[in-house]
């Protein structure tokens, strides 16, 4: 199949190299000539494991191709694959004004029979204006324009084997032509036993959402949880693992820390809160998850003030800028936040990160970026972990005490044994666990 993708963004990128290497004819569009010339030189605009490689692979076989001109990835295409970003607005709903362009291209530029794949996160009710957009754009081909909610469920970090190896694939459509034309189009995957779940175009839509916030939910809740944990000396981890031990919850997203981020959660929860608010149900759970996870940062603070006593003049280490591992992404990252608190404190931040680090730097320029987490360490008064990156586990430990002016390490993340911190010295403090004080070391 000829397959057109409107954005080539972390979403849009990822499938156009997952649906070549399907083996369908994708012309992949952006409006950013630099990005387009970016990606054709086999370089991906942001790091995703594998994917580099993926795009050098199906561009060398003719499969993919990559282009300015939105005229050119439309012309033809049985399908077209809008995936433009949805920025909250200062009301904290969706802007959804990329879409409108997005659709209103695809319109304009349409030669026959095609659908409007709407792959970004979208409230409710957004197929309705796009079926409407595309009525009064083309009239001359009223019936032939279709309309498909086929939400992503993708991971940063794990994004190119999510889309090549998915555990469910969801498509919304009213039109049994679409869903035919979307069963083709995936019959790679659905063929080695990939889940397909059709429903109608608002269920999808919705459950987009109701996914993402119910995932950011099970964090807030470990979070909350973690902070009882601390009051009363109980292990978060050891509870989560009984929790997960029940098929009813299961373990995954039970994992106490500084907070979610990247650019999904944060904004698809407010936009769903808002969307609800618009339609007359005040979901405020959804306010009390975002409270909370805010409300992990100023967790760490005061876990710091209360062992550093005064943060000015403090110099503190950042080990991990990304908001996860596997990714160079610092949007809404709980480090930067955490620093940006720091450094209005009067702490001076030095930060090391795998991947992360230049995005990082451009994004606060008063944090002190290096390119070793030893050199990070130096003369340092804490060190806090911020993101899980699997090279931090093998540390040397001893190396890192050392480093240090105060023996102190902040466990954003539970990354570490605590016998193994008070074997090196360190005084350690991790989430929702009891501590390594100064009275551990002593003993």
């Amino acid at each position: 199949m000829r397959v057109g993708v409107i954005g080539t963004g972390h979403v849009g990128l990822v499938s156009c190299a997952s649906l070549a290497l399907m083996g369908h004819q994708v012309v992949g569009c952006d409006s950013d000539p630099e990005k387009i010339s970016l990606i054709r030189s086999g370089v991906a605009p942001f790091y995703e494991p594998g994917l580099d490689d993926c795009l050098r692979d199906e561009m060398a076989s003719g499969r993919l191709t990559f282009t300015s001109d939105v005229q050119e990835a439309v012309r033809g295409a049985e399908v077209v694959f809008i995936c433009v970003g949805t920025p909250p607005r200062a009301s904290g709903e969706a802007n959804l004004l990329a879409i409108e362009q997005a659709v209103r291209q695809f319109a304009r530029y349409a030669t026959g029979p095609a659908i409007a794949v709407a792959k970004s996160t979208v409230p409710a009710g957004t197929a309705g204006r796009v079926q409407r957009v595309l009525l009064l754009e083309r009239p001359d081909l009223a019936g032939q324009l279709d309309v498909v909610s086929n939400p992503e469920f993708l991971r940063e970090g794990t994004a190119l084997e999510d889309a090549l190896h998915p555990d469910r694939i969801l498509v919304g459509a009213s039109s049994p032509r679409a869903l035919e034309t979307m069963r083709r189009l995936y019959e790679p995957l659905l063929n080695h036993g990939c889940k397909l779940i059709e429903t109608d175009i608002r269920t999808a839509e919705l459950a987009k959402h109701a996914c993402n916030a119910f995932l950011a939910l099970k964090i807030s809740y470990v979070n909350a949880l973690a902070r009882l944990c601390e009051k009363v000396g109980a292990d978060v981890v050891t509870i989560a693992d009984v929790m997960g031990a029940d098929a009813r919850i299961g373990r995954a997203f039970l994992n106490a820390g500084l907070g979610f981020g990247g650019y999904c959660f944060p904004k698809d929860i407010q936009a769903f809160e808002r969307l609800a608010a618009g339609l007359g149900y005040e979901f405020t759970l959804l306010r009390e998850v975002a409270r909370i996870n805010e409300e992990a940062v100023a967790a760490t603070i005061e876990k710091m003030r209360g062992v550093l006593w005064n943060l000015e003049d403090k110099r503190i280490a950042l080990f991990g800028l990304s908001f996860k591992p596997g990714t160079d992404d610092i949007r809404f990252a709980p480090a930067l936040a955490l620093a940006r608190r720091l450094i209005e404190d009067g702490a001076s931040v030095v930060g090391y990160d795998p991947q992360a680090g230049p995005n990082a730097k451009e994004e606060l320029p008063e944090l002190e970026v290096v390119l070793d987490p030893y050199e990070a360490a130096v003369k340092c008064h804490a060190v806090v972990i911020c993101t899980e990156w699997p090279e931090f586990r093998s540390l040397d430990l001893v190396r890192l005490r050392n480093a240090l002016i105060f023996p102190l390490v902040i466990d954003g993340r539970n990354l570490f044994d605590p016998s193994d911190m008070r074997a090196a010295g360190l005084l350690y403090y991790p989430t929702g666990r009891p501590p390594v004080e100064p009275d551990d070391l002593a003993s």
